[in-house]
């Protein structure tokens, strides 16, 4: 068995950007072609709210490894950065903090785990059976 496609990001604004790209190469790669639209639409803004967070909480490094368990699309977001990420309930006037509720939303499941040097919040995602 090959190890899950992964790729570590340095901890910048660019990042997000970089790593929805890479998500999505790995996601066609690991499906053999065409990844489902909804599929695609969904894996772009958890991989992008996960790894914002990261870039956020002032990870140095950020690393993103994606993979298909049972069919699910399983991603991963490790960060080497303190704190706990938590969902919160946002007001209408607050610009941010929705980005956990979005991947709670469209995650058929999703935690955080603790690791050697920081922590890896993850989620997966249900492939469509439309392919």
């Amino acid at each position: 068995m090959s190890a899950p496609p992964a790729h570590e990001f340095a901890g910048e604004p660019t990042s997000p950007a970089a790593a929805r790209s890479f998500a999505k190469k790995a996601v066609a790669a690991l499906l053999a072609g065409a990844v489902p639209q909804s599929l695609c639409d969904d894996l772009e803004l958890v991989v992008s709210e996960l790894v914002t967070n990261a870039v956020r909480a002032g990870s140095p490094t950020i690393g993103v490894t994606v993979e298909l368990v049972r069919g699910r699309v399983v991603v991963r977001v490790s960060d080497r950065a303190g704190g706990w990420p938590h969902e919160r309930q946002s007001r209408l006037d607050d610009v941010g903090g929705r980005g956990l509720p979005l991947v709670s939303a469209l995650s058929a499941a999703w935690g955080v785990q603790l690791a050697d040097d920081g922590k890896v919040v993850w989620a997966e995602l249900d492939v469509p059976s439309e392919r």
